[in-house]
This record gives structure tokens, C-alpha cells and sequence, in this order.
């Protein structure tokens, strides 16, 4: 069986359209949603930790798949970023990898900047979802990201930030390109 990993953003991974993601790819793909320590009050290090005692990261790891959102996209930069991967893929939902003007808590995930080339050298695929109507996260930040990967980058009219208070509790757009991205 295939497996993947979903990295959340500051919600849980049984909110949103993470819990559904998973039932929606079984039994082709087995994706495990991690489990980060206090998401609401997130903590770079700590994420960092959490995220590397659930992906298995040994020197030339190969085929590894994540699907992230928001701050969790960040998160899966930053463990491409660090550690030796190869054919690494992403789908990145609602990325940015700048401050957001009103969750200044947060900057200390997007400092210092990502070392793109080096997260780009280690991948496979990857594709970036963005919605033109983010309230969040402008959908701009995630077109430099999907730009500075040289990703697929679908931008939707609208989505707000794919949460469920967006109408978010299932999302088979996310479903599709895993899918592809994995068969």
C-alpha cells in the first residue's frame, strides 16, 4: 500500500477536510495524519520535532508524499528543506512562506526564508492550491511559492482558506491530485 502524510496548519488533524481526505484515498493510498503539539499556540521547533518523529527521513529517503496546509506547508518545506530526501512530492494547499500581517505569532516559522533551490532539488512532484479569495493567506504568497518550486499551481475564484467554515469538510480537488500524483 502507498502511504502519505497530511501536515495541518492551526487546526487539528481531525478538522476540515483531513479526516475525509483520508477515507477518500483508502484503501489505494494509507495517509496518516500527524499529530502536531498545540496547533492553536504552534511552536516552529516543536512542529519540526513532531514532524520528524512521524516521517521517516533517513539520508536518501525516496518517494516520500505530503499533503499540507497552510501553516503545515511551511512545516513540509521545512522538513524537505532539512533533511537529505529525493523524489520527494507536495501538494501544498493555502502555502505561504511570508508573514501574514495579522498572525504575527507565526513568523517565526517563515524566518529565515526557505532555501527553495534546495527544497526544489529534492522533489518529485508538486502542486499548490490557492483560492483568489484567501482571507488568510493572499493567494499572491502562494503563487511565489508554487513559482519558487516551479509547482502546479491551481488558483481557484474561491475557497477562502479551504476550511470547513469555507465549506471545506471534503475536498476531492485534493483527492484528485494525490491520486494522480501517486498512481
Amino acid at each position: 500500500m502507498k502511504k502519505a502524510y497530511l501536515i495541518h496548519g492551526t487546526s487539528t488533524r481531525d478538522d476540515d477536510w483531513f479526516p475525509w481526505l483520508e477515507e477518500a484515498v483508502a484503501p489505494a493510498i494509507e495517509l496518516d495524519r500527524i499529530w502536531l503539539p498545540n496547533p492553536f499556540a504552534p511552536d516552529s521547533q516543536e512542529w519540526q520535532a513532531a514532524i520528524d518523529d512521524q516521517i521517516p527521513h533517513e539520508d536518501g529517503q525516496s518517494g516520500i508524499t505530503i499533503v499540507a496546509h497552510s501553516l503545515g506547508c511551511i512545516a513540509a518545506m521545512r522538513f524537505v528543506e532539512r533533511h537529505a530526501l529525493k523524489q520527494t512530492n507536495l501538494i501544498l494547499v493555502g502555502a505561504f512562506a511570508k508573514p501574514l500581517p495579522n498572525y504575527p505569532q507565526l513568523n517565526g516559522f517563515v524566518t529565515p526564508e526557505i532555501d527553495y533551490q534546495n527544497v526544489k532539488e529534492k522533489l518529485n512532484q508538486a502542486t499548490v492550491i490557492t483560492a483568489q479569495n484567501d482571507p488568510i493567506a493572499p493567494y499572491q504568497y502562494s503563487v511565489a511559492v508554487a513559482n519558487h518550486l516551479g509547482a502546479k499551481l491551481i488558483v481557484q475564484p474561491t475557497g477562502g482558506h479551504f476550511l470547513s467554515d469555507d465549506g471545506y469538510q471534503e475536498f476531492p480537488l485534493v483527492q484528485k491530485e494525490l491520486m494522480k500524483m501517486m498512481k
